[in-house]
């Protein structure tokens, strides 16, 4: 028999046999290709997963978490004259306890910061610096929103710019800024030796508006 012959007796695979083999060896690569993505999908989560977690814990030693935090409800907006400054309790940054309490009966100045905060940053030196001139009124103060953007941790910045004024850590869902009606960072106020607040100021005051709302304290203490 001739080899043309014997190629003329052999089976040929069916048309529709190939088309079938082919769709399966597609269908094959197309759950390959879905694995595939779902492990480049899982990995990408995870990747961004961490970088959040990451920004949001940018604060050194100061967990998110402070803990232990209490204080009055939330206020709508900031506090406006004659109110009176709602209580809070929260841990120091020195590891004591700070309680609005502690400073009632006296004038107070009760500044709220964040520490990644660049008017902050600028403010808060230029606070203390007045605030040595006036014994006679306190000076206390609540970090918040720690870690929500790059910059210092709470301890870094106190230290790099040598400020020793007491520092109540707020917790991560900001009980003590919302309490306190904070829209914005910095924000001061200017409490009277009745726990009333005689005035407010947010961004970068200058040393002389700060002098002048400190005389106004400083007469209660006189």
């Amino acid at each position: 028999m001739s080899t043309k012959q014997q190629r003329k007796g052999q089976k040929t695979p069916r048309r529709e046999e190939q088309w079938a083999a082919a769709r399966r060896a597609a269908a094959r690569r197309r759950r390959i290709m879905s694995l595939a993505g779902g492990v480049v999908a899982v990995i990408v989560i995870s990747v961004l997963a961490v970088a959040v977690v990451g920004r949001l814990n940018k604060g050194g030693g100061t967990p998110i978490a402070a803990g232990n935090v209490s204080a009055d409800p939330p206020h709508a907006g900031p506090l406006q004259a004659g109110e009176q400054v709602p209580d809070f309790s929260a841990p120091g940054l020195d590891g004591t306890r700070i309680s609005w309490d502690d400073y009632r009966g006296a004038p107070t100045v009760l500044a709220v910061w964040a520490s990644w905060c660049p008017h902050c940053q600028k403010e808060l030196p230029v606070l203390a610096r007045v605030a040595d001139e006036y014994p006679g009124v306190q000076l206390v103060s609540v970090t918040s929103s720690i870690g929500l953007e790059p910059g210092p941790s709470p301890e870094e910045y106190m230290r790099d710019n040598d400020l020793t004024f007491p520092v109540a850590v707020d917790d991560s869902d900001n009980t003590i800024a919302a309490a306190l009606g904070i829209d914005g960072y910095p924000t001061i106020y200017f409490v009277n030796a009745d726990g009333t607040v005689a005035g407010m100021m947010g961004g970068e005051p200058s040393e002389d508006e700060l002098r002048q709302a400190y005389e106004t304290l400083h007469a209660q203490a006189a």
